[in-house]
C-alpha cells in the first residue's frame, strides 16, 4: 500500500469498487468474513472521507486567509503606534512620566 494520502486512497478506491464488481473477489472475500454489504459500507465511508477532506482543505485555506488578514492588520496597527509614541514622545517631553500611562517604560 502506497503511504501518500492521494496514492493511498485511489489504491483504496480500486479495491473496493474492483471487490464490489466482480463476484469472484467477493467470493474469495466472503472466506475471509469480508461480506458484499462490508464493501458497499467502505465504498460509502470512502466518499465521506473524500467529502471531509474537501471540506478540511476549504477550511485551511480560509483560515490561512484570515491569518494573512490577520497579520496585515496588526502590522498596519503597529506602524500607526509607532508614529503615536513618537508623536506622544514629543507632546510629553516636559513630562516623561505620563509616557508610562501609555504603557511605554521610562529609564531614570
Amino acid at each position: 500500500m502506497p503511504r501518500t494520502y492521494i496514492k493511498w486512497l485511489e489504491a483504496a478506491k480500486k479495491f473496493y469498487s474492483v471487490a464490489s464488481a466482480d463476484t469472484a473477489v467477493q467470493g474469495k472475500l466472503s472466506r475471509l468474513k469480508i461480506s458484499v454489504d462490508d464493501l458497499t459500507a467502505a465504498n460509502t465511508l470512502i466518499s465521506e472521507l473524500e467529502t471531509a477532506r474537501a471540506v478540511y482543505l476549504k477550511e485551511k485555506g480560509e483560515s490561512q486567509d484570515a491569518t494573512k488578514i490577520k497579520d496585515a492588520a496588526f502590522a498596519k496597527i503597529d506602524d500607526w503606534m509607532s508614529e503615536f509614541y513618537a508623536v506622544a514622545k514629543i507632546g510629553l517631553e516636559d513630562n516623561p512620566q505620563l509616557l508610562e500611562a501609555l504603557g511605554k517604560t521610562i529609564r531614570g
